[in-house]
């Protein structure tokens, strides 16, 4: 029976492993809006300079080093927005549906109540249908859509597909 895999605060001698994953899911081109992930050089500064009550870097691997998972929550800089994060989340494709991006999340939402964050945002994809299964499960819900924001061909036959911004409040009572 395989360990299951276990998850950490990101540390900035992870970069290399950490790109190495985000390099294989932009590989798929179905996960992400960008062209690519950071350098090794940033992504390390980002590492290094992460402020704990600010954000949450979480990975979650094997014993060997090999990451799958990661999860990503930032706060808003305005003291107004403070009680917002904004989540990105992934997982390495011959690691879904096995509960890593579950687990992250839990521990995600204890940081979140820890730091006073009242609020998860999101932006996915509106093909990347697994990902909106997994969010809605976990109660977040569809605040807006953002029509034909991402081109996925260029030229004549171009095709672009919506971007949807979900999110979950983490005590429902202080809804606006």
């Amino acid at each position: 029976m395989a360990t299951p895999p276990s998850q950490r605060q990101a540390r900035p001698e992870d970069a290399s492993a950490l790109l190495a994953l985000q390099r294989e899911i932009y590989r798929e081109g179905s996960g992400f809006v960008g062209d690519g992930p950071p350098s090794l050089e940033a992504l390390t500064r980002r590492l290094r300079a992460l402020e704990p009550s600010q954000a949450l870097y979480l990975v979650a691997g094997s014993a060997a080093g090999r990451l799958f998972a990661w999860l990503e929550l930032s706060r808003h800089g305005p003291s107004r927005m403070r009680h917002v994060a904004v989540l990105t989340l992934a997982v390495a494709p011959g690691q879904r549906r096995r509960g890593l991006a579950r687990a992250l999340l839990r521990e995600g939402y204890r940081w979140a109540e820890q730091v006073g964050v009242e609020k998860i945002a999101l932006h996915v994809r509106a093909g990347n249908r697994p990902a909106i299964g997994l969010y809605e499960a976990e109660g977040f819900v569809l605040e807006g859509c953002e029509r034909a924001q991402i081109r996925l061909a260029e030229g004549q036959a171009a095709r672009y597909e919506d971007n949807l911004i979900m999110a979950k409040f983490l005590a429902p009572e202080r809804r606006g």
